[in-house]
């Protein structure tokens, strides 16, 4: 058994030190991500799973996506990490009922706690815009990997939203919500860069995808955002505007939002 960790030193710690996680683990963000599936957010990731594969999902969330992966695999195991277990009561209980294999483990995708070459796969979804050093992140994903393994990354890219109607108020709202994200360390481009960040840490076979999520009802994305936004410390935080005028926005009978998701899939020779 052998631990290859890296030391973290130098601008890299800073950055990551400085990192938050813009959404936040409020009971609104839990709440919001508990709507997402395997068969609908990781539809290009499923098709390469198999019956017994170890499997690790990064950033997992509340687990309803790591609950469509655990049925993908079984009787293999998957390890959920995330940042926060305050998320894990969801996964927990879904687990429990199914009798599905899965860990939930409080963890740093910086410094995963795995031998080399323990899993088979890797699941990253909506975890490398939020990152200051997704390079660092993926050369601990691609050292816990087997030989032959495969990583599925899935981040949104911010330029390619489509909003109807999209009045200046919507636009200021957006702008304002990712900045907050940018000087948390976040980088809303992230979705068309997952395949430059898969061939600097030396994975192969490199395959790039892009897909949009429309959302069935506008005021679910409008009260996500729309909560972030508000949480300023004053009154007169500008965020509150921004929060009301999202609320309102999302009330016109053609409102609509789709988000634009970049994927990558990629493998360790």
């Amino acid at each position: 058994m052998s631990f290859l960790f890296f030391e973290i030193t130098g601008d890299a710690a800073v950055k990551i030190q400085d990192e938050n996680y813009t959404p936040g683990h409020s009971a609104c963000a839990i709440q919001f991500m508990e709507r997402r599936r395997a068969e609908t957010h990781a539809a290009f990731f499923t098709p390469h799973l198999r019956p017994g594969m170890h499997l690790l999902d990064c950033g997992c969330g509340p687990g309803s996506i790591t609950i469509g992966l655990a049925r993908l695999i079984q009787p293999g195991k998957v390890v959920a990490i995330d940042r926060s277990d305050a998320q894990f009561t969801h996964g927990e209980t879904a687990a429990e009922a199914e009798a599905l294999r899965i860990e939930w483990k409080a963890a740093s995708v910086y410094k995963l706690d795995f031998s080399d070459a323990t899993f088979d796969a890797v699941f990253c979804h909506a975890l490398l815009e939020h990152l200051s050093e997704p390079g660092l992140a993926l050369r601990e994903i691609f050292r816990v990997l087997k030989p032959g393994g495969f990583v599925g990354l899935r981040s949104p890219d911010w330029d390619g939203f489509l909003v109807y109607p999209d009045p200046i108020e919507v636009r200021e709202a957006l702008r304002h919500y990712r900045g907050l994200q940018e000087a948390s360390g976040g980088d809303t481009l992230a979705g068309r860069k997952l395949a430059t960040h898969c061939r600097a840490a030396n994975f192969e076979k490199v395959q790039a995808s892009a897909t949009y999520e429309v959302y069935p009802d506008a005021s679910l994305i409008a009260e996500y955002l729309a909560w972030r936004l508000e949480q300023g410390p004053t009154s007169d935080n500008p965020g509150r505007e921004h929060g009301q005028n999202l609320r309102t926005w999302s009330r016109h009978p053609d409102a609509s939002f789709a988000q634009a998701w970049g994927e990558a899939m990629a493998w360790r020779s």
